[in-house]
Parts: C-alpha cells; sequence; structure tokens
C-alpha cells in the first residue's frame, strides 16, 4: 500500500476514533426550569442535572418568578448539597433605569453562590466581568447568537456558555463549535416558543406599553385575531377573513419537542439541553424532567430511540408539538392555526400525593377527580395505572369527587407499589 494511502487510512481511522471517544464521553446536561422551590426539588427527584431560576425583577418571568433573595440563596444550597448545579436568570434587556438597580443587587445576588448568571444584555456583560472577572456567564437566548463569528466574540468578552439562537439548527451548532473551542453550547429542546427573534418581541409593549424583553410579557401572539379586507371604493364595508369559527391564531406557535433527536444533538457535542417551562405545573416539569433523562441516557447509550416517550410528552397540556429550527427550516407546520387550547394531551394533573400508608394514599387536588376516574401514578422511578375506587375525606365522609382550588385532603385505596416522595397523579382522559 502506498504511504500516501496510508496515511490517509490512518487519518480516516483517528477521526473516527476521536469522533467515537467524544459522543462516548460527553452526555449533554439535563437543565430544567425553577419557578418556585418546589419545582426545583420536583425537577432534581426525576432526574435534572442543573436548574435556571429568575432573580427577583431582571429575568423575563418577573411578572410570575416565585424566588424571594432568601430562596435563592435556599435553592442553591439545596442543589449543591445534591452535587447539581443552580443557574440565576438575569436576562432583562434593560432601559436605564434598570442599570442602576441591578448593580445595586449584582453582589446580593452572587453571595448566594450560584454555578453562573445567565445574562443577555452586552452592556451588563461588560458591567458585570468589569466588577467580577471570576463569574461564570452564561448567555441567554434572547442575545440571539446564531453563528461562530458572534459566539466567537462572546468568548473573548469573558463568557462561558453560549444558549444558541433557537433558529439555529443541530448541524450548524455542530459548525460552531468544531470552529470555536473553549466554550460550551446549550439548545433550547422544548417547551414554548414565541414567534418572534429568539423571543425578542414587541407586540406585548406595542399594544400593552408592557416590554417583553423586561420581563413583562403579555403573550399577544397568543391571542384571538380577526383579519378584515376593504374593498377601496367601498370604504368602511368590511369582509372578515378567518380560518374557521374560532378566527385566527396567526401566530400561535406550536411547542418545540426535540426529544426524538438527541442523538444527534450528543454526536453534535453540545454541552446542556434546556428545557422551557419556569411557569408550568409541578406536573409538566416532573413529566418532562423524566421523559428527557431517559431518553437522554438511551440516547446516550446508543440505544434505538423508544416512541413511547412523545406518548409521555403528549400526556402534559401542548399546543401540538414541532421540531422548529433543530433539524430544518420551520415552516407552517409550525403554527398551530386552530384554537390554542383545544384538548391535545392525554391526561390532566389531578392531584399530588401527600402521604401512603398501608392500603391507601393521601391526595389533595390540583383538578377535578372523580371516583371511576382512571388515574396514572408517576413517580421518580416508577409509574402505575390504576382506577379511583373511592375517595374518603379525613373525617371519613365519603366523597363523589375532589375539586382543584380546594385544600380538601382525601384517602383513596391504592395496593400498587412503593410510591415515594414527590409522587403525582394524573387522570386518564384519553388514549392516542
Amino acid at each position: 500500500m502506498g504511504s500516501k494511502r496510508k496515511k490517509h487510512l490512518i487519518k480516516i481511522n483517528n477521526k473516527m476514533k476521536n469522533e467515537n471517544n467524544s459522543y462516548n464521553n460527553k452526555k449533554p446536561e439535563l437543565l430544567m426550569p425553577a419557578g418556585s422551590l418546589e419545582k426545583l426539588r420536583y425537577a432534581f427527584a426525576y432526574g435534572a442535572d442543573a436548574v435556571y431560576a429568575g432573580a427577583p425583577q431582571f429575568s423575563l418571568r418577573a411578572r410570575e418568578n416565585a424566588f424571594s433573595e432568601k430562596d435563592l440563596e435556599e435553592g442553591v444550597s439545596y442543589a449543591h448539597k445534591l452535587g447539581k448545579k443552580f443557574y440565576l436568570t438575569t436576562n432583562i434587556i434593560p432601559h436605564n433605569r434598570k442599570i442602576k438597580p441591578f448593580l445595586n443587587k449584582l453582589d446580593d445576588m452572587l453571595q448566594t453562590g450560584p454555578d453562573a448568571l445567565i445574562v443577555a444584555d452586552i452592556g451588563l456583560v461588560d458591567l458585570i466581568k468589569e466588577k467580577h472577572p471570576e463569574v461564570d456567564l452564561h448567555l441567554s437566548v434572547q442575545a440571539n447568537a446564531m453563528n461562530w463569528a458572534a459566539v466567537n466574540a462572546w468568548k473573548k468578552m469573558g463568557v462561558s456558555r453560549i444558549i444558541l439562537s433557537r433558529e439555529v439548527s443541530i448541524d450548524e451548532a455542530k459548525e460552531i463549535g468544531e470552529k470555536v473551542s473553549g466554550i460550551e453550547l446549550e439548545l433550547f429542546v422544548h417547551g414554548a416558543v414565541c414567534v418572534a427573534h429568539s423571543g425578542r418581541c414587541l407586540l406585548s409593549n406595542f399594544f400593552n406599553y408592557r416590554d417583553a424583553n423586561d420581563g413583562c410579557c403579555t403573550n399577544a401572539c397568543r391571542w384571538k385575531y380577526k383579519t378584515y379586507l376593504e374593498e377601496a371604493k367601498r370604504p368602511g364595508e368590511y369582509m372578515e377573513v378567518e380560518e374557521d369559527d374560532n378566527g385566527s391564531y396567526i401566530m400561535n406557535a406550536r411547542d418545540l419537542m426535540g426529544v426524538q433527536h438527541l442523538d444527534k444533538i450528543i454526536k453534535a457535542g453540545i454541552d446542556s439541553i434546556k428545557i422551557e417551562g419556569r411557569n408550568k405545573s409541578i406536573y409538566y416539569l416532573a413529566l418532562t424532567t423524566k421523559t428527557y433523562r431517559m431518553a437522554l441516557d438511551d440516547a446516550f447509550a446508543q440505544k434505538k430511540f423508544n416512541q413511547q416517550y412523545i406518548s409521555e410528552l403528549n400526556k402534559v397540556h401542548n399546543r401540538g408539538y414541532t421540531a422548529g429550527f433543530l433539524v430544518d427550516r420551520a415552516d407552517q407546520s409550525s403554527i398551530r392555526y386552530e384554537e390554542g387550547l383545544t384538548n391535545l394531551y392525554t391526561q390532566e394533573f389531578s392531584a399530588v400525593i401527600l402521604k401512603q400508608e398501608e392500603g391507601r394514599l393521601l391526595i389533595t387536588p390540583r383538578n377535578k377527580l372523580c371516583v371511576g376516574d382512571d388515574i396514572e401514578i408517576i413517580t421518580p422511578t416508577a409509574s402505575y395505572t390504576t382506577k379511583v375506587n373511592s375517595l374518603v375525606d379525613v373525617e371519613n365522609n365519603n366523597l363523589d369527587a375532589i375539586h382543584g382550588g380546594t385544600e380538601v385532603k382525601a384517602w383513596m385505596p391504592f395496593d400498587g407499589g412503593d410510591v415515594s416522595p414527590y409522587a403525582l397523579l394524573s387522570k386518564i382522559i384519553k388514549t392516542e
């Protein structure tokens, strides 16, 4: 064999060896949302490697953020005791009036001990690095980093991780990683998306003077719009244009789902996969964490994709799913033109399980639950399907149903296996 040919084969073999080593040695971090201390605990119980939570006043969920400064300290401590990570989201794009308050609170936020700050604004990046050069900064998706040149520029500014724009495909992310070494890359893989450039939207500000980029989004893209045509010579005569009797939901994006593409994400060398949903329920958090935990572990072990994972994700409220820009260009199929609140999910979060005694469970409702309902009991390690055969309150009164929004507690019979802490109960409303 000629020496050139031999060298060429050696190069190919070495390349394949390096690719295999990269694939086998680097499992992406599973990063989950934590809108409260309760949600943080559920995320870790169901398999998260890390969580992200918003700093009061300085994240894009400012209106709904349940974290206080005391909670942040407790949350960081809880994560670190488990050997997990906690990232503090400070991703507003501030007006002048918010810069001074941010700097006044910066030392207090860092004192809680987060593993990194998530920041979107170039000015805040500069100010933080000037005052605290040692702090790890993760660049928010709001900064819209879409190419290797931008990633390289942010790296020079001292950013340690880039949360890539939602418009970036897996192939593009892989190319960025190949061109820019020494910086971590993160991709959103699941959750709600906006018809806007990585969520940087002006609709809310335009309609309601509430700036989405300052943490006050009104979700105007989800509203029902009426569209009219007016003929030039017939002023004031309007003809309504609509998809159907529900009206036109022209900007109602389907939810992102990338669970079936985790093998490609691993091969692309991505460091962290992120799921959206700080405002969503503990049920959403538990099911998505558990599903992506299992799917990620399977993909890393190079197992065939299990279609059951899609069925699991259909058990939570959703607007229909799309892979977005992860593998192809998003098109009309990425928008749900029908009314946004149609019944797409197969199960409904119905109760939290408070305690298990021999032969029964003590539950408290989150939605209506009736005697006779088919249910699933979900735990971090198992699940059980059964039926509600009876409900008895703590004063031993028989009940036909319990209702969300009340603080009632009721016993129901259960002869299945061990129900661990953080167990939840969902009602089966339809099968796929």
